[in-house]
């Protein structure tokens, strides 16, 4: 599903308007689609006390438009405003005209009694919102907040940011938010997810040609599944790739057979785990239908003769994944770094891996290969440089500048993990489940991405498809054993049915 910024929403709105279609058409058609989709989700508006706080800009608009529906539906209607009404302008001042003239009920902020509202709609600010809100907009949040059963946000909460899911200090907790023509990215994103309650996307007459550019934003569905590659018939476990491990290390062989078993569950043809000689014959026993591949060992690190024996298996290997419990040894640094270095096979990096590399980054920065990168937000702060708290405030951005600046596929976990592009792209997770924050999650996801690059996916898709169906496989397994007691092998169990629902679905969908 494509995903639009505000400013991005903004233009394609100009843009139909330069075809002909009238902007007030365009509100007008906003505030019948939204006073549908708000009958539908909360009940007949009829007989209802409804409070609809209104901005001075075209969300305000909005908020008089859909007021006048609402009273035409047989609301009893109060519309309480935020602004000095010398200030309105364009379409938001006609239909400020328009309720006025109609004797609609209006009262400033400071009007307002302590009375209860049965709906509250929020039309103060939109997807247009940035800062801190104040003074009578400020008030209005904590009064819908505070004195109606159901709000329901015009394109998102007043508060939160349609861009990047930034929340004020002060923002509607709405139970519903119906956004036009297009989604928003802020809309899935922490913490402003926590603000919009169910969304609805409602169309409003924009062209579809218009809303067919790339908006280089993407929300991860079941559309995304027409990615996936091909499956002949008339094929053998050689066509579907080779994915080599180098992972796995004392006290932590799971991580390892956990990867290796996704890695088959999500089509590749083999695997093999080449792993310390000290936990080799532990690791084989954790899952049987991968290869083995015992390395040198001093103790419980790598030695550096492990590096030649690897690559030398690597040579008809289609791809390596490295640091699923491989450990942080400086003897296994060394081991990896070197490896690293001659890799020419696609590589996806995760875990140990990621925090290997802490210091030497440069070893992957635009390398011929593909490269994949699987971060939680302390490894990925640990290779870029970047605090906690930046990323915490920066975290869309310092994921795209990240991959652009180092060619590579970033996949930074989370909540609502997000996967940066080389091309400056970003696609967004919309299937958060707190089940998945356990351990081996990670391990999982990985193996899912290798495989799906084995079988010859680019590595911007691999990512995109891995991440959806390690969602898809988890909330699965949190219907099947809830989020409390879900483990990663409950990923792993689910998985098939996960990619097996996924394809019927994709191919259901129309293009």
């Amino acid at each position: 599903m494509k995903l639009v910024t505000s400013s991005q929403m903004k233009a394609l709105e100009q843009e139909a308007m330069s075809l002909g279609i009238d902007g007030l058409l365009l509100m007008e058609n906003a505030a019948r689609s939204f006073c549908d989709v708000l009958e539908k989700e909360a009940g007949s508006v009829y007989n209802k006390a409804v409070l609809v706080s209104c901005g001075s800009g075209n969300n305000g608009g909005d908020g008089f438009a859909i007021a006048r529906h609402l009273y035409n539906r047989g609301a009893h209607v109060t519309i309480a405003t935020a602004f000095v009404p010398t200030r309105l302008k364009g379409n938001a001042k006609k239909n400020y005209e328009i309720a006025s003239n109609m004797e609609l009920t209006m009262v400033s902020s400071q009007e307002l009694s302590d009375q209860k509202f049965d709906i509250a709609v929020d039309a103060l600010f939109g997807t247009g919102f940035h800062g801190e809100p104040e003074g009578d907009a400020a008030n209005l949040i904590a009064y819908m907040n505070r004195n109606t059963s159901f709000v329901a946000a015009v394109d998102m909460p007043s508060g939160a940011s349609a861009d990047d899911g930034k929340v004020a200090g002060n923002c509607v907790q709405a139970h519903l938010t119906v956004t036009f023509g297009l989604a928003k990215p802020g809309q899935f994103l922490y913490p402003a997810k926590d603000f919009v309650g169910k969304l609805t996307v409602t169309d409003i007459s924009i062209p579809s040609a218009v809303l067919s550019f790339k908006s280089g934003f993407n929300a991860l569905d079941a559309a995304c599944m027409k990615k996936l590659p091909e499956r002949p018939e008339n094929s053998h476990k050689g066509s579907f790739g080779k994915v080599l491990l180098l992972a796995g290390s004392p006290g932590m062989s799971g991580a390892c057979a956990m990867a290796a078993e996704a890695v088959l569950r999500s089509g590749a043809g083999t695997v093999t785990a080449a792993v310390s000689k000290t936990v080799a014959d532990t690791v084989a026993r954790l899952f049987r239908e991968m290869m083995v591949l015992s390395l040198p060992a001093e103790g419980e690190q790598l030695s550096k003769t492990a590096a030649g024996v690897v690559l030398e298996k690597l040579k008809n290997q289609d791809v390596l994944l490295a640091g699923c419990g491989l450990g942080t040894a400086e003897g296994t640094k060394k081991v990896l770094l070197s490896v690293l270095r001659d890799c020419d096979k696609p590589l996806v990096l995760d875990a140990d891996g990621i925090n290997l590399l802490k210091g030497n980054i440069n070893i992957i920065k635009n390398k011929a290969i593909p490269v994949v990168l699987t971060p939680h937000p302390l490894e990925f702060s640990r290779i870029s440089g970047h605090s906690m708290e930046y990323l915490r405030e920066n975290r869309l951005s310092a994921a795209t500048e990240f991959a652009k600046s180092y060619g590579v596929v970033l996949v930074l976990k989370g909540a609502d993990t997000v996967v940066a592009h080389p091309d400056g792209s970003l696609s967004v997770c919309v299937q958060s489940n707190s089940g998945l924050a356990t351990a081996g999650s990670g391990d999982v996801l990985s193996g899912i991405i290798a495989a799906l690059l084995a079988q010859g996916a680019a590595p911007e898709d691999a990512a995109d498809l891995g991440v959806y169906l390690h969602s898809r496989a988890g909330l699965l397994a949190r219907d099947g054993k809830g989020a409390h007691s879900m483990i990663a092998g409950d990923i792993l169990v689910a998985l098939p049915k996960a990619l097996t629902e996924a394809v019927s679905e994709s191919a259901t969908l129309k293009g």
